[in-house]
């Protein structure tokens, strides 16, 4: 039996989640894998995990935010599920969602710190941690629709050759 892949993508600023659901998109397409959808809630405190009180952050925009990426995966007609994740850390919590859901390849963006070399730390260990797993991890997602137009005419022109092929 095999296990139907999983791609987690992360909500982050506006601009940079448009790009990761429009590349987890084209790629769960292409491999018939599942997307998680994952919006973080940091908490105040570590004993506010899994109360209500951890959702204290959670802000009307968040939650339109989160509205409109469910909203872009259903007009791809992609598989997907959506998990909010209370966190204390944002390098830790990416990690342990990550392992929650069972993720192949991940798209998540680490904050930028103000401290750079903590920040290079924080990428450099989630990456390590992440190559240990054996998962791929998309920092920089960048959609490009002539591109997709360009594979998907490729797919159609080879899926139209072997139907040729075998008739």
């Amino acid at each position: 039996m095999t296990t139907k892949l999983t791609i987690m993508v992360q909500i982050s600023n506006h601009e940079w989640t448009r790009e990761a659901l429009h590349c987890a998109c084209l790629l769960a397409r292409n491999t018939s894998a599942r997307i998680v959808l994952v919006q973080m809630i940091p908490v105040q405190h570590a004993s506010w995990l899994g109360t209500g009180w951890g959702y204290l952050n959670l802000t009307d925009q968040d939650q339109a935010d989160f509205a409109d990426c469910k909203a872009m995966l259903e007009d791809y007609g992609v598989e997907f599920t959506s998990l909010v994740f209370q966190y204390v850390t944002p390098t830790e919590a990416i990690a342990q969602a990550t392992e929650h859901v069972n993720a192949n390849a991940v798209f998540a963006k680490i904050p930028k710190s103000v401290i750079p070399l903590l920040t290079a730390f924080q990428r450099w260990s989630l990456n390590r941690r992440f190559i240990s797993q054996n998962r791929q991890w998309i920092q920089y997602p960048a959609y490009d629709p002539a591109a997709s137009a360009v594979v998907i005419e490729t797919a159609l022109e080879i899926n139209g050759l072997a139907t040729h092929h075998i008739r």
